[in-house]
């Protein structure tokens, strides 16, 4: 079935909430670098373009996209996770002050190695990506300072935001700690994971995955409706969330709920520049309504809309109150 999509008063109506909504985001933290120029001709060394370097971009990557993505949507981010003390580290913490995003809960240490993704562009074409990174080792210190932050944050939020690039930051004993407090507080979870970890979020409140993650959960080839509810079936059987919203692209979304009807949310896309970042906006509007306690459908009729907002955008970037409603009819 296709859902009826709100009227454009309500997501007015919802929009306008997202200041009040203050969001726990916790994940990986990365540092996203871009080297931007022009390629103009092939190397005589190897048969690969030669980039003259125009510029370098920095911005605060991962999971730090979706609480940069909560803040340009008018609601309050709190982001917890962890970096190095290395160029990359400082670089990130830097930069998050620098647009006023809270870094209280993030865990810096010397033997941590900041991931940091490279991207060389040429034009408006990505050349090639260079990924440094470690998946981390947790400690008995790690451990207590990020359960402490936990118990302290949760109580203050409205809607917690999981972003699991499988870095390691999220693991067995942290989401143990993190569930025990949110239901006490009925606290909605959301999460967007690779599937590696999928483990940690059963009973979650929302799971996102893509097409491809979908996939690779389920073991079903997704070419249409009939394969996605059957991937779905598989994932929901696995997982339990409460609700269940596989992406897929140019194709839209389909929101599955335990006896509920499929509801499936058309696409609003009119134009695609780069789908970097994009499911990190998704996440963002899903949280921030979530907060409001709007229901799912509407949740995910926004956030298809704010997806159609950052794919016209290069590289991970964030959409405005503003953008999104105009991109309502």
């Amino acid at each position: 079935m296709v859902n009826n999509m709100a009227s454009k008063a309500e997501f007015e109506k919802t929009v306008k909430d997202f200041k009040w909504a203050k969001v726990l985001v916790i994940g990986d933290l990365m540092l996203d670098t871009y080297l931007i120029g022009e390629a103009a001709r092939i190397s005589p060394e190897a048969p690969v373009p030669v980039v003259k370097l125009g510029r370098t971009e920095d911005r605060p990557g991962g999971a730090a996209n979706t609480a940069m993505n909560i803040a340009a949507l008018g609601g309050r981010p709190i982001v917890m996770g962890i970096v190095g003390r290395n160029y990359a580290g400082k670089r990130f913490m830097a930069l998050m002050k620098s647009i006023s995003l809270s870094t209280e809960g993030i865990i810096s240490r010397e033997d941590i190695t900041t991931t940091r993704k490279v991207r060389v562009v040429a034009g408006t074409q990505q050349i090639v990506r260079i990924d440094e990174e470690d998946v981390l080792q947790w400690t008995e210190e790690l451990s207590l300072e990020a359960a402490g932050f936990i118990e302290k944050s949760v109580g203050e939020v409205d809607a917690i935001a999981i972003s699991d690039y499988a870095k390691g930051f999220l693991n067995g004993r942290l989401m143990t700690k993190l569930n025990d407090v949110a239901r006490v507080r009925n606290i909605p979870i959301l999460v967007d994971t690779k599937p590696v970890n999928i483990g940690l979020y059963k009973g979650c409140d929302l799971l996102k995955p893509n097409r491809k993650e979908a996939e690779e959960l389920s073991g079903v080839k997704i070419t249409d409706e009939k394969s996605c509810d059957h991937a779905a079936s598989v994932v929901m059987n696995q997982i339990s969330p409460r609700a269940l919203l596989i992406t897929r692209g140019s194709e839209g979304m389909d929101l599955y709920r335990e006896g509920r009807d499929v509801s499936r949310i058309r696409a609003h896309i009119s134009q695609v520049f780069d789908v970097s970042g994009a499911g990190d906006t998704v996440l963002a509007t899903l949280a921030l309504s979530y907060a409001g306690k709007v229901d799912p459908e509407i949740a995910c009729e926004l956030a298809s809309y704010a997806a159609g907002v950052a794919v016209r955008k290069p590289g991970t970037s964030v959409v405005t109150p503003e953008e999104l409603l105009e991109s309502i009819p």
